[in-house]
């Protein structure tokens, strides 16, 4: 028997809905889209085409997830297991209340992701993933697992941010910019990527190596490779990346003003 009355919610016929589903009231579900046992869908939540729901997953109310999503994406060791090997459940992928999830975007299990979060299209976040409230992650943008995001944080197209990463608060990614967590690829032992502190603005086409730290508010200017630690407040250049001035000293040559004229988690509030 449904969880809940079906006269609260549209489902389309071709949807593939099960009966031990959670589903919460005005709930809309698209053409040929599954949803599995055990997954739960908060009040007011949109569910596009083709989109995927597998177990364990949770959605909060007043989210929206596009055509041809698919969240909780099994992890490696759910395949093995279905390959005759040792049995494995997929951990739980927790999505925060308005969301928006855009089409093609894959959200893999184990993730845990707070309210307001959006993505571009195509976006991949990897298992094991905790974003914090009011982030957001571009179009074909990927993580690839294991990272540490706080809140508000922003992630431009073509972004790739390397297992291990951790960025606090108010962290902004210019587009193509990346993160390694490799000193000796493909060597996998004592993998670590950057650690960003709360104000770190990076430019686009930006390459951070393994095991730096950025300090609060140090600004990384487009196309630099960043091979050591940042002091905080700082303007770094070049590859490899030089400090050149504080971050204070910035002047926007459009208004005649300092660039900065707060300090950058002050401006998304």
């Amino acid at each position: 028997m449904s969880r809940v009355n079906r006269a609260e919610r549209t489902i389309h016929p071709t949807a593939s809905v099960s009966p031990d589903a959670h589903l919460g009231k005005d709930v809309r579900v698209g053409a040929f889209a599954l949803i599995e046992a055990g997954a739960t869908i908060g009040d007011d939540t949109i569910i596009e085409a083709g989109a995927i729901i597998y177990e364990n997953v949770s959605i909060g109310q007043g989210s929206f997830v596009g055509a041809q999503c698919i969240l909780g994406e099994r992890q490696a060791g759910y395949l093995k297991s279905e390959g005759g090997g040792e049995p494995y459940e997929n951990p739980p992928l927790s999505l925060g209340k308005n969301s928006v999830i855009r089409s093609g975007t894959i959200i893999y299990s184990g993730c845990t992701i707070g309210e307001a979060f959006q993505t571009g299209h195509r976006a991949i976040i990897r298992e094991d993933s905790i974003f914090g409230d009011h982030c957001s992650f571009g179009t074909l943008s990927q993580c690839d697992g294991r990272v540490r995001i706080g809140n508000k944080c922003r992630f431009h197209n073509n972004v790739f941010i390397a297992t291990y990463t951790t960025c606090e608060d108010n962290v902004h990614f210019y587009p193509m910019s990346c993160t390694v967590d490799s000193l000796h690829p493909p060597c996998q032992k004592g993998r670590q990527g950057p650690y960003l502190e709360s104000g770190v603005i990076i430019g686009a086409k930006v390459l951070l190596l393994p095991r730096v730290r950025l300090g609060r508010n140090a600004v990384v200017a487009g196309a630099s490779v960043v091979t050591h630690d940042i002091e905080p407040g700082m303007v770094v250049v070049g590859a490899p990346a030089r400090a050149i001035k504080k971050r204070e000293e910035v002047r926007c040559h459009l208004e005649d003003r300092p660039a900065y004229e707060v300090a950058f988690d002050e401006q998304l509030r």
